[in-house]
């Protein structure tokens, strides 16, 4: 089974941390290519953010690695919170490989919805 590479790990650990800090600068320097759309990327952030930070205990990141049709990799991250009926905040990187000089890019930084 693959697994996130040490880039990649260190770009997760580099956004949760600016989340913990509410520093938007910081995250939008993070991705590698634009956001496809700002204002609903930093809602995104402001959101999960919150929810970081309002947090008791450190947040458990768990990530899941697909590997897309043309080599590049979807990394599929989970935050989850204090409780575990709360509903995790996923974030999701599209990392053109595995090597130290891959482009990251940040795609979606959400609390996934329970339609439960």
């Amino acid at each position: 089974m693959d697994v996130v590479s040490p880039a990649e790990q260190s770009r997760l650990q580099t956004i949760l941390a600016a989340a913990k800090a509410a520093d938007w600068n910081k995250f939008e320097t993070l991705t590698d290519r634009p956001f496809s759309n700002t204002a609903s990327m930093r809602e995104q952030f402001e959101d999960s953010s919150k929810l970081i930070r309002s947090a008791r205990r450190e947040p458990n990141l768990t990530a899941i690695l697909k590997h897309h049709e043309d080599g590049s990799r979807l990394i599929f991250a989970k935050i989850e919170l204090d409780d575990p009926a709360d509903q995790p905040i996923m974030l999701t990187l599209h990392s053109t490989s595995a090597e130290p000089q891959s482009a990251i890019s940040i795609w979606t930084f959400y609390q996934e919805i329970d339609f439960g």
